[in-house]
């Protein structure tokens, strides 16, 4: 028999093995989180990645106190162009008169409460503060916010089984001088797996659930603070 035909029975076989360890594994992992339990470190966990993986958004907010952060995007309906207004030296917000449209952003976005303030972040492609826009308390209370199921960017590219891990949105509409403006608030921060941890699925998940924890805090911290957001 040839030998090289064997080569590819050979690499399947050894897949198929592959990814059946590897559920096995995640499986394992998956039971040993209890995420209600997760829940009640949502101070420590929310210090703990302002000082570590998203130590820029401290480092953006010049000094300001982060009562609640999570991910943001901009919605694939959006098309209204956000155009800055400098007072005081922070950016506030306005829609063009002219109808210049807001181009969909695709790298990370981010959401920073702020005592009556909404801070919107989005970066560039290394990471990098692009944009930063300002909502004031005027602006919020004035504001409607609605569920908008899981992120449509998102569709397509995990697996079904992998379905759990896709952010769900809620959708934030402010009002501006008679115009609308959509962005998305996530309800986990965006998770991408370090090529060391590839195989550390245990440490995926404890990631995970951290992200999922602090994340989905924002939308009850800000409805808290600003009851015209209650979805009824």
């Amino acid at each position: 028999m040839n030998t090289l035909f064997l080569i590819p029975v050979v690499l399947i076989i050894a897949g198929i093995a592959f990814m059946i360890i590897m559920n096995k594994k995640h499986k394992t992992a998956k039971s040993e989180i209890n995420l209600d339990s997760e829940r009640n470190k949502y101070n420590q966990y929310k210090q703990e990645l302002l000082a570590q993986d998203f130590s820029k958004l401290t480092q953006w907010m010049r000094g300001k106190p982060i009562d609640a952060f999570t991910s943001a995007s901009v919605p694939q309906s959006t098309t209204n162009k956000v155009q800055e207004l400098v007072t005081d030296g922070i950016k506030n917000i306005a829609l063009s008169t002219i109808g210049i449209k807001l181009k969909r952003i695709e790298t990370d976005c981010f959401w920073a409460l702020s005592g009556n303030d909404l801070h919107f972040f989005s970066t560039d492609t290394v990471g990098e503060l692009d944009e930063h826009i300002v909502f004031d308390n005027f602006r919020i209370e004035t504001a409607r916010l609605q569920y908008g199921g899981i992120l449509k960017s998102q569709l397509g590219v995990y697996a079904k089984s992998s379905e759990e891990y896709l952010p769900k949105t809620h959708i934030i509409t402010f009002d501006i001088d008679g115009s609308s403006l959509s962005l998305e608030i996530h309800d986990r921060l965006n998770y991408t797996v370090d090529p060391e941890d590839m195989l550390n699925l245990k440490k995926q998940l404890e990631t995970r659930a951290k992200y999922q924890v602090v994340g989905e805090k924002f939308v009850k911290i800000l409805q808290d603070k600003f009851s015209n957001l209650t979805i009824s």
